[in-house]
């Protein structure tokens, strides 16, 4: 695609001059506790990373904390200007996390941190790190679910070309030499940020996540009905989808008995009618309906091919479903290595329709499972426990002596 710079040039100052959202703004003679920075929009807005900036903020503000708002979203002028210039730079057609992208958000940030006399922030992932300058006295603390060197290893790559993956190889460790504590997700990535960025473990504190919007699943489950659910938002081949639908078919034939049900891939509706007992929706919204399927489902299958975390497997957890995913990522750690559900070595047909047909071999088995795996999932992971750990650290208190407001949160 060819443009001329004039033209770049008018769509950037056109993005300059959108107002950006500030939100929970203070008095200047009242200096906030601390900051949440987020590229994908106002933090405590439920839809902003699936809900992760917005339940963290509302943990930390149960324990009276102070929290303000940066939101580093560019605008739709912004984003066409950096895919252009990231085009025309040779770096490839997917912008996201290149140096363009990461560089209008991060002078954002610096504008509101100054704006706001911020002195702890806290970053909801590294795409808009680096920062052009850090103020010495502004302390910078990251929540990421994976790095640039895991995402590398297990996603594909077309969108960027070889001067592209250097730039954004050079552009994750600056990142992080800007930061002074970890939030990993998970174990997974806390490992990498050790043995590949060679980050002090003492720097890192895993928080995990709590659950998303659906409540737990309490009543009797009906494992020998051969209901097997799949949900997630597009994204159907990253997530699995069509390993799952061969398999499927495969293990269908051996027991007719089985059903699958795909929910938010409106691109695949296509397949309603074709294959026996398969049935696909659309998105659909958290509420009674999706309730629903996940409360009368008796397994969980996505084997997604680099989730990182991973909300709905928690979900599946917390509605008695037990799991069937790939052995990577932090599934082995999110299963407790299987106890909870059934993980795949080989990412084949095959083997797949092999796990769908001996989890269903033994419904009792599945019982247990699901009672086990619902047990601790809401023992283990919680939205208010994931905010106290950034808090103790961020604020330097002991965890055991953050006290919270009444709760809400799961």
């Amino acid at each position: 695609m060819m443009v001329n710079a004039s033209k770049i040039t008018n769509l950037i100052k056109i993005g300059q001059n959108q107002p950006y959202i500030q939100n929970n703004r203070v008095d200047s003679a009242v200096a906030p506790v601390l900051a949440i920075a987020s590229h994908e929009g106002n933090p405590h807005n439920p839809k902003t990373w699936s809900g992760t900036s917005s339940n963290i903020a509302q943990g930390l503000e149960n324990l009276g904390i102070t929290v303000l708002d940066i939101n580093a979203h560019l605008n739709r002028y912004q984003k066409r200007a950096c895919m252009l210039v990231h085009q025309m730079s040779g770096l490839g057609h997917d912008f996201w996390g290149g140096p363009i992208f990461r560089g209008e958000s991060g002078k954002i940030i610096q504008r509101q941190v100054k704006a706001l006399g911020c002195k702890k922030v806290l970053h909801m992932g590294q795409l808009s790190l680096p920062m052009p300058k850090i103020n010495p006295g502004v302390e910078h603390y990251l929540v990421c679910d994976r790095t640039r060197n895991l995402w590398n290893k297990r996603s594909n790559l077309e969108g960027y070309t070889p001067k592209m993956l250097k730039i954004a190889e050079r552009l994750e460790w600056e990142s992080f030499a800007q930061i002074k504590h970890f939030f990993p997700l998970s174990e997974y990535v806390r490992d990498n940020l050790i043995d590949y960025y060679q980050i002090d473990p003492s720097r890192i504190t895993v928080i995990n996540t709590g659950r998303g919007s659906l409540q737990p699943f309490y009543g009797e489950k009906d494992y020998k009905n051969g209901h097997i659910l799949f949900v997630a938002k597009d994204r159907f081949e990253a997530k699995g989808g069509p390993l799952l639908v061969e398999a499927f078919k495969i293990a269908q034939q051996k027991n007719p008995s089985l059903k699958l049900v795909i929910v938010g891939q409106e691109n695949y509706k296509h397949l309603n009618g074709v294959i026996p007992n398969l049935t696909v929706h659309g998105v659909i919204p958290w509420g009674e309906e999706l309730q629903n399927l996940f409360n009368t489902a008796a397994l969980f299958a996505m084997p997604a091919v680099n989730e990182a975390w991973g909300l709905v497997y928690l979900e599946a957890l917390a509605t008695k479903n037990p799991i069937v995913a790939l052995n990577r990522t932090s599934l082995p750690e999110i299963t407790q290595n299987g106890k909870y559900g059934f993980l795949m070595d080989e990412q084949t047909p095959e083997h797949m329709a092999e796990l769908l047909l001996e989890a269903f071999s033994n419904p009792e088995r599945l019982r247990e499972m699901g009672a086990a795996g619902q047990k601790h999932c809401l023992e283990s992971y919680s939205w208010q426990q994931t905010a106290s750990k950034i808090a103790s650290v961020m604020l330097n208190i002991p965890a055991s002596k953050l006290k919270t407001r009444e709760l809400s949160l799961v």
